[in-house]
């Protein structure tokens, strides 16, 4: 079978961003598949298909593994590619925005993590529950440049996605 609808009970369950405030750093940037080399993409409710970008944060808050180690939290905040991030109403324009990233245009990939990857932000993350399956999910509700005098977090021993990725 090419695909199947029915869940895996094989799938490994994720442990959820803790709701509230938290420190982070971008670490990487993602678009392709690293199994497949394709890009991820999405159907809209039109059904066109919509190719994703993913930022990936690493934050200052910490989940305890089975064995008992803990860990950095990774969030990956996905949008859909735009045909122009200056579209106010995109949700990557106002993700970019609110962390005072210069809307412009970027030439490349490497263009565009050179503006984002490293840069530390201040997080908020809220709960919801879907009607769907009723698991709990986290949401990045907010995404702004650190407080004057804030310290930075950086980034600790983040596992990366895509070979080549600075952390």
């Amino acid at each position: 079978m090419f695909l199947n609808a029915t869940e895996s009970t094989a799938k490994a369950d994720f442990e959820i961003h803790p709701k509230g405030v938290a420190n982070g750093v971008c670490v990487e940037v993602v678009t392709h598949n690293k199994k497949t080399g394709e890009p991820f993409t999405k159907k809209t409710a039109e059904g066109e298909t919509k190719n994703r970008i993913i930022l990936v944060f690493q934050t200052n808050k910490t989940a305890t593994k089975e064995d008992g180690s803990t860990v950095n939290c990774v969030y990956w905040d996905w949008h859909n590619v735009p045909q122009s991030i200056s579209n106010e109403n995109g949700t990557l324009h106002k993700r970019l925005n609110d962390w005072e990233i210069e809307i412009k245009d970027f030439e490349t990939k490497e263009a565009f993590e050179e503006a984002v990857v490293g840069r530390p932000a201040t997080l908020v993350f809220t709960h919801n529950v879907s009607d769907k399956n009723g698991k709990t999910y986290s949401n990045m509700t907010s995404c702004t440049p650190l407080d004057e005098g804030a310290t930075a977090f950086v980034a600790k021993d983040y596992q990366v996605y895509n070979e080549g990725a600075p952390f």
